[in-house]
């Protein structure tokens, strides 16, 4: 599983977000970490736009980790 670390505040998230829609292959999983709390609500609002699906959320304390599944793309009418 790759992991991937939002190290600071905006706009490293998105350019996180760029790179793992980039990487990941259909079905493939990741591992979103990070420190600041926000990015849970940022991830549920952009992960479908990247075709990026939550899988899991685990608030371990000091960090969040977020795990997301690449899906297919949705077809546009």
């Amino acid at each position: 599983m790759r992991k991937y670390e939002v190290k600071g505040p905006c706009p490293e998230l998105g350019m996180v977000l760029a790179r793992a829609a980039a990487e990941l292959k259909e079905g493939e999983e990741a591992l979103i970490i990070s420190m600041w709390r926000y990015v849970v609500n940022d991830l549920k609002n952009s992960a479908p736009l990247l075709n990026l699906e939550i899988t899991e959320i685990k608030d371990l304390g000091d960090v969040v980790e977020v795990a997301v599944r690449k899906s297919r793309p949705t077809p546009h009418p």
